[in-house]
């Protein structure tokens, strides 16, 4: 019984992200700038990569509309911890990278996987 209400809020959560995932691909894009980058444990919706591969990379960015500041953060897909720290060195701050964001709202923004593949040293997991 335990093991169930541990794995409904996680069947949630990937619902809900992948409803916000498919409404954010109609959105529009904008350039944003990195700002910090870190490595973090895997999120567990995370599926891919193998045993070894328990972390991401983190990286906050920010963007502007019509003179105001806007934000989110991105993850990489899953990386083992050597591979995590090195990439670190390869995503310094003011790096570019493609966002979508709701136009009624832009605090509300992502990032696709699609529209960054080759513009970093890592692949992104769509957040």
């Amino acid at each position: 019984m335990a093991a169930l209400l541990n794995w409904l809020p996680l069947l949630l959560r990937r619902r809900k992200r992948e409803q916000d995932l498919a409404l954010a691909a109609t959105w529009p894009t904008t350039t944003a700038k990195l700002l910090k980058s870190i490595a973090i444990e895997k999120d567990p919706l995370a599926e891919d990569g193998s045993a070894f591969q328990d972390r991401q990379i983190e990286s906050a960015f920010y963007f502007t509309l019509d003179g105001s500041y806007f934000g989110g953060h991105l993850r990489s897909t899953p990386l083992s911890d050597s591979e995590a720290h090195r990439m670190l060195r390869q995503l310094p701050e003011d790096t570019p990278v493609t966002v979508r964001y709701n136009p009624a709202n832009p605090d509300e923004a992502h990032t696709l996987a699609i529209d960054n593949a080759g513009m970093l040293p890592i692949t992104i997991w769509p957040s």
